[in-house]
């Protein structure tokens, strides 16, 4: 657990470092085109031009040569002497100018690059957002939106959030994810290609305005036909029609969701979650091993066979999960089970809560 936990730490620490190079590069690239095009020209002027007769020994000029003293005279050195040729003068003049303009250029703008990355500006926000690519964009930052981003960031995932208010409640948390958050209507398109939707694997609109969800997917597949898209729809009914008729891949009513679960808990307390598979409503539930208990002593397969329920993962009471256990396994006190059944395995799993009568002595 700890190598992974190292790792995982590696990993963000890389992304980040990656993310840095990609805005530098991105922010520095017409400078540092310019000064390429100026340090080769002054290269090849030096190189064909220059007298022979004034370099030592009186030899040809190499291309290295070239390059090296018009690097030197960039830095404000003076490794040559100065000509009289239309050609060449301008370069004794120019390329220390030019030194100086990459010294302040760089130094100041470097430093301001620094300074927003630091403060984690929405100006740097919006710069790694547009260097940004194999990440999924969530649309809206309420309240299922910021859980989204929180389970997003849990599988490790590269998110870009967009909300249409710079005051709404979750953008500072958000924001402490250092997940990039950018203001704007999720409609506009500039605004999603500034969250570099062509080249995102996934958009989730998930704002509480169905129209404006599902504008976003449309506009979102115009700029990137292959990008998934999951939306949230309150119109349960809609929602089945978008995603069959309009080809996206989730269309989801959040509060259709929930009703599940909430009905499912009502009936049994232990219930994690509740989903639906083929027509069948599946229960995910934890049950833990009460003292005094029917299965206190049983194995896993006593519980599977008995009760007709598959379990997916075993805690011991120290602690320690095990995603594949044996039949075999006894169960002691403390111990919890996550199992998937069905609303009739619900009722086949009641009297295993139930304390058994023991003689007392």
């Amino acid at each position: 657990m700890e190598n992974k936990a190292n790792y995982n730490s590696a990993g963000k620490k890389s992304l980040k470092i990656l993310l840095l190079v990609r805005v530098l590069v991105r922010e520095f690239s017409g400078f540092l085109f310019c000064l390429t095009v100026a340090f080769s020209t002054s290269v090849i002027l030096f190189y064909n031009y220059y007298p022979h007769q004034l370099l030592p020994g009186g030899t040809a000029m190499t291309f290295s040569q070239a390059a090296y003293y018009a690097l030197l005279m960039i830095f404000f050195e003076s490794p040559l002497q100065y000509v009289e040729d239309i050609k060449l003068s301008p370069l004794f003049f120019l390329l220390p100018i030019l030194g100086l303009v990459t010294i302040a250029e760089g130094v100041v703008h470097l430093g301001n690059l620094l300074f927003q990355h630091k403060r984690y500006s929405k100006e740097w926000q919006k710069m790694i957002a547009e260097t940004m690519e194999g990440h999924v964009i969530v649309c809206g930052l309420g309240n299922v939106g910021v859980r989204v981003v929180q389970h997003l960031k849990r599988f490790s995932e590269s998110v870009v959030a967009i909300e249409s208010n710079p005051d709404a409640r979750f953008v500072g948390e958000v924001a402490g994810y250092e997940v990039p958050v950018l203001f704007g209507d999720v409609r506009d398109g500039k605004i999603l290609e500034q969250a570099s939707v062509a080249r995102a694997k996934a958009i989730i609109a998930v704002t509480d305005n169905d129209l404006a969800n599902l504008e976003a997917a449309m506009t979102a597949r115009e700029l990137n036909p292959k990008i998934r898209v999951v939306i949230r729809m309150f119109d349960q009914k809609l929602a089945k029609k978008v995603e069959k008729f309009m080809g996206i891949e989730g269309a989801y009513s959040s509060s259709a969701r929930s009703a599940r679960l909430f009905a499912q808990a009502a009936i049994s307390g232990n219930i994690i979650d509740s989903f639906e598979f083929g027509g069948t409503i599946i229960n995910a539930l934890q049950l833990v091993v009460e003292p005094d208990t029917i299965i206190v002593g049983q194995s896993l397969d006593y519980l599977r066979n008995n009760y007709e329920v598959t379990v997916l993962c075993h805690e011991s009471s120290e602690g320690v999960a095990d995603w594949n256990p044996a039949p075999s396994t006894p169960l002691v006190v403390g111990d919890k089970l996550l199992i998937m059944t069905d609303r009739d395995g619900l009722n086949r799993l009641a009297p295993v809560s139930n304390k058994l009568a023991l003689p007392r002595d």
